[in-house]
């Protein structure tokens, strides 16, 4: 079982009530090289995407959707609840994991889809721009060294948003939020299964929930 499956098997397996509501993970960290954007809920922050290791060791990546919480300690562990996504922006952050998820694959792409994701929850005014003071959440003017990185990444994190709201074609990820009242609450993303992909992860639900019941005896 890959890493990939290992981890969409893991969240479906700790979704389902009956077997458990929390999954404790670790922080791995941040790239250090990721863009430090300062935004109206943070300073100076290393903005992209964040790795994370279950008890088991499956490693896995996942986007903050929470920006004015602290993040975890690097290697320090604490359980998360795992929920469903839901809510008005659920269709949008959809459109936006489906449309551009796969291409934000470099350090100024990953924080700029970090932007959007942000723009998408925290944004009151109506429209989605994360151009500096634009509506209730944008990205600040930075020092004149940044200021051209800044742009760049405000312009492309603006594209995502654009290609989230055009989007309405099929759910290409499932999209998974874990919640902590302490700390950021993430949101994970794995590509839909394949129909045959899905036989085997019922299979393997399938026994541990048989596991489950008999402990429960």
């Amino acid at each position: 079982m890959n890493k990939l499956f290992a981890i969409t098997a893991l969240l479906a397996a700790a979704s389902a009530p009956a077997l458990a509501d929390t999954l404790p993970i670790t922080f791995l960290g941040v790239d250090d090289n990721a863009p430090l954007l300062s935004t109206t809920y943070t300073s100076d922050y290393g903005t992209g995407v964040q790795s994370y290791q279950t008890a088991s060791g499956s490693s896995f990546l996942a986007y903050c959707i929470e920006p004015d919480q602290s993040t975890l300690l690097v290697g320090k562990t604490r359980p998360y609840t795992v929920e469903a996504l839901s809510g008005s922006q659920a269709s949008l952050l959809q459109g936006l994991y489906s449309s551009s998820f796969a291409s934000a694959n470099d350090l100024n792409s990953q924080a700029a889809f970090q932007l959007a994701i942000w723009e998408i929850v925290r944004e009151t005014t109506g429209t989605l721009n994360v151009s500096p003071n634009a509506g209730s959440f944008s990205l600040l003017p930075g020092d004149a060294a940044s200021r051209d990185l800044d742009a760049g990444i405000a312009s492309l994190a603006n594209n995502y948003l654009a290609a989230a709201q055009a989007y309405n074609g099929p759910a290409q990820y499932t999209l998974t939020k874990l919640s902590n009242t302490s700390y950021q609450d993430l949101l994970v993303a794995n590509p839909v299964p394949e129909p045959q992909t899905w036989a085997l992860l019922l299979a393997g639900l399938g026994a541990v929930g048989l596991l489950a019941r008999r402990r429960q005896r």
